[in-house]
């Protein structure tokens, strides 16, 4: 299926549409639209009031459904949160994919450490902390490192070292899974400001994976 990006006030995530070179069947269609009208006005409800402060009936009576309808498509309220999730890291490929292609070696490194953290300012803050929360919560590496954007990064790094450009510290699975650990400890904690927490990233991508000169 062909996604496409759907932006709200809370945030931007993607709406699974029709491929246009082959039909879905319309009562598939109609399901993916009323799940999308759903997190659509799930994550509004969340970036206004927060996780615990949501209501089901309400987003049922926003979204024109029923509370089993809603329930049908997210038997929780973690599972708003985790579909956004899995939506945003697919919009998260595309834009590092445009981002990253023209880079390699310590350039690669420190454009996807910026793009991470333009692609996280866009996002209403209630929904960021409580999509942290829930990662922090339900630590999922399994399903973390066998997604599309691990293997594309993996990747990335993997050429890269091939091609002289990273020094073989780790392979390109451990240098994914070090670099996007430390990556995210950086944007989690927001005890200091955005552009404050981006420089000592870079800073820290210096000091884990070093000078290829030296």
């Amino acid at each position: 299926m062909k996604i496409q990006e759907t932006a709200t006030e809370a945030t931007t995530f993607t709406r699974v549409t029709d491929p246009g070179d082959r039909p879905v069947p319309i009562r598939q269609r109609q399901r993916q639209q009323t799940r999308d009208v759903i997190l659509e006005v799930a994550l509004a409800e969340i970036a206004r009031l927060g996780l615990s402060g949501i209501r089901i009936e309400q987003i049922a009576r926003k979204s024109g459904v029923t509370r089993p309808t809603v329930y049908a498509h997210f038997p929780t309220r973690e599972d708003f949160l985790r579909e956004l999730q899995t939506r945003t890291e697919k919009s998260a490929l595309e834009v590092l994919r445009k981002r990253l292609d023209s880079n390699s070696g310590s350039a690669l490194l420190h454009t996807l450490c910026d793009a991470l953290f333009d692609i996280l300012a866009d996002t209403n803050h209630n929904l960021r902390r409580e999509s942290f929360a829930l990662m922090l919560r339900e630590p999922r590496p399994a399903q973390w490192m066998g997604n599309d954007l691990f293997s594309y990064l993996a990747e990335r790094f993997g050429e890269a070292q091939d091609h002289g450009e990273l020094a073989r510290r780790a392979t390109p699975d451990e240098m994914t899974r070090i670099v996007m650990t430390a990556l995210f400890g950086f944007i989690v904690i927001e005890g200091n400001a955005s552009q404050t927490r981006r420089n000592d990233a870079h800073k820290m991508l210096d000091l884990l994976i070093g000078k290829q000169e030296e």
